[in-house]
């Protein structure tokens, strides 16, 4: 195609109309007026004639131009649109007077105002006249110049905005699909800690079931006993199986979680209770209880004469003798600290006496004969309270019972029954339902908190807290071998 002449060129970029038009801008407290007699951009960006800087209009947002003597405005597919009198407008024409146009349904407003006559008294065209005709016919290339690099930029502007909103199109897609997984993971994790609980406490109503019979099985000694125990064994084995799996899929031992609470939540275990239902606070307190025995060399003193007497090693083979985890080893040190001829003061249901502390009734219950100094607070050789081995068998068939029975499989209610007694303790447990699942030591916790005396809160939580100690000394700052990790005496 032939290129045009100069004299077309110029008459492009030159087409003014005979009236000129005044364009107002109010930005807060500023206001800009401008006038115009040829084609002008109006936007916020600086290449625009007319810059509006306001979030609302886009980089090039209108333009206003000449045709056939006529002014129109023509939206350039801004993000916001162009409204006049609250219509969205693609290209309008202004007729005389005053035309408001908002950029955006809520943005700037631009007043363009048709004059009746250009008052300024010079126009383009006849400032053109005035010089050389070269130059005038650079002034049109240069317009012609211009018109093409908006032209380029508003083709590039379409093109980026398509690309915009794809990309904002996909972004959203991917925003939903992400929320939507997590929705689903969040449903899932809790679908899987319910079947984890789920097995956890059919475990633990298995192993009540096998309990209750436990002394039929032990007489009988014959082909069906051997055989439910055998099936118990099997039972027990895939439960726990599945549980570990569980364990292992919720993460509950994370990596971010601390050595410390690692061995907390595996000696909660230990003592019969869910490690996924720990309430929150649980390992803290724990912690704190453990910075209560640095505060005192009683741990020390009694675990050494545990092991310097061989106790270590009786307690730990009466628990296991019983069914019952080795750690109740602990419960023997917050009792007496170890010592076989400890005796408390007197209360209405007698002197306790001995390494657990049996009281009168319970003793005798438990097959252990009491002495002629019964009713004074004195050791008594012939009270079998103080002799270790027969004391020792009875508190761990004492505690059986108990885990049995009233604190429903969990270790750390057995705790608490045993350091309160039967009339109160006992009373406040049997009120939560009889199954493992309600009845544990932390809905005991979260329903009777008010009601423990502090006695108790103490004596459960030196306790395991001393268990705890006792899987890690190094860790908590002791420097002592774990006793149950190596029971056998000095030579």
């Amino acid at each position: 195609m032939a290129a045009p002449d100069s004299t077309q060129r110029v008459s492009w970029a030159r087409e003014e109309a005979s009236r000129p038009v005044e364009a107002i801008v109010e930005l807060g407290e500023r206001t800009v007026r401008k006038r115009f007699t040829t084609r002008f951009l109006i936007g916020r960006g600086q290449e625009c004639h007319l810059v509006v800087s306001d979030g609302a209009v886009s980089r090039l947002h209108a333009e206003v131009v000449v045709d056939k003597g006529r002014w129109w405005i023509r939206d350039l597919q801004s993000t916001n649109g162009t409204y006049i009198e609250g219509e969205c407008i693609e290209r309008r024409s202004l007729g005389a007077g005053k035309t408001k146009i908002r950029l955006g349904p809520e943005g700037p407003l631009v007043s363009l105002e048709v004059l009746e006559e250009d008052r300024s008294g010079i126009t383009v065209l006849s400032s053109l006249r005035s010089v050389p005709v070269h130059i005038r016919r650079m002034a049109g290339l240069r317009e012609e110049r211009t018109k093409l690099v908006q032209r380029v930029l508003g083709s590039a502007l379409q093109r980026q905005s398509r690309r915009y909103f794809r990309v904002i199109g996909v972004l959203g897609v991917l925003a939903l699909v992400a929320v939507a997984y997590a929705v689903f993971n969040h449903a899932r994790l809790e679908r899987q800690r319910e079947l984890a609980e789920d097995v956890f406490y059919e475990l633990k109503e298995l192993e009540l079931a096998y309990a209750r019979l436990e002394s039929q099985l032990a007489v009988a000694r014959d082909t069906a006993s051997a055989a439910a125990s055998e099936a118990y064994l099997e039972r027990r084995d895939h439960l726990l199986e599945s549980y570990e799996q569980y364990v292992s899929e919720l993460g509950i031992y994370s990596d971010d979680m601390s050595e410390e609470e690692r061995v907390i939540y595996r000696v909660a275990r230990i003592f019969g209770e869910c490690e996924i239902g720990v309430p929150e606070g649980f390992t803290g307190e724990v912690l704190r209880y453990v910075d209560e025995w640095k505060k005192s060399p009683r741990l020390r003193r009694s675990l050494e004469r545990a092991r310097s007497l061989g106790y270590t090693e009786v307690i730990r083979e009466a628990m296991l003798q019983e069914h019952m985890p080795p750690h109740f080893f602990y419960l023997g040190l917050q009792e007496s600290e170890f010592d076989s001829a400890a005796c408390g003061p007197r209360t209405r249901f007698g002197i306790a006496k001995g390494m657990w502390q049996f009281i009168p009734a319970t003793a005798i219950q438990y097959g252990l004969r009491t002495g002629p100094l019964v009713n004074l607070p004195r050791p008594d050789p012939k009270d079998q309270r103080h002799d270790v081995l027969l004391s020792t068998g009875a508190a761990a068939r004492y505690l059986r019972d108990i885990y049995k029975t009233e604190a429903q499989a969990s270790g750390l209610l057995v705790i608490a029954a045993y350091n309160w007694g039967h009339n109160v303790v006992r009373g406040l447990i049997r009120k939560l339902p009889e199954n493992p699942r309600d009845r544990n030591f932390w809905n005991f916790l979260q329903e009777y908190r008010s009601e423990i005396p502090r006695e108790t809160y103490n004596y459960v939580f030196y306790i395991i807290s001393a268990a705890v100690i006792g899987e890690r000394p190094d860790l908590f700052g002791f420097d002592l071998p774990p006793p149950l990790h190596d029971t056998a005496p000095p030579s």
